[in-house]
């Protein structure tokens, strides 16, 4: 079963709501993202590894797939770390899915586990609020 989690992505001053659905299946350790990602959030794969292996968490050991939809939209930068981590959790049963139940998730991950800021956070939430989520979670810097 794959989970959602929601993210959002921000052209300008528009911004799309961008589902980070998390599979975790039998097979070859591995760890693929889909959806039309530029190199950053490719390179997400080894900052959300570090981050769960240094956060005490234990990382799934099967394959792991990852899909940013909707597919059609340019995915960029370090923004969905955060919720991809998070969906491998929930994936994995470490974390609750309802915890993030009409929740979106924005942020940057240190290899220490830690969120950094990340740009466009007043979209964001203008958009989260005018979506119907309940909560966002952001990174500290971006809290105020």
């Amino acid at each position: 079963m794959a989970v959602k989690i929601f993210s959002a992505l921000t052209y300008g001053f528009e911004c799309f709501t961008i589902e980070v659905e998390a599979q975790i299946v039998n097979g070859l350790p591995s760890m693929e993202i889909v959806g039309l990602g530029d190199t950053a959030v490719k390179e997400a794969r080894q900052r959300v590894y570090a981050a769960i292996k240094n956060s005490g968490a234990e990382f799934p050991k099967q394959r792991k797939i990852i899909n940013l939809a909707p597919a059609h939209l340019r995915k960029y930068g370090a923004s969905f770390d955060f919720p991809i981590a998070v969906s491998l959790l929930v994936a994995s049963n470490t974390l609750p899915q309802n915890l993030f139940e009409k929740s979106m998730l924005v942020g940057e991950l240190a290899l220490d586990g830690s969120v950094r800021k990340v740009q466009g956070i007043l979209p964001i939430t203008m958009h989260a609020q005018q979506e119907g989520f309940r909560k966002i979670f952001v990174p500290a810097e971006n809290a105020k």
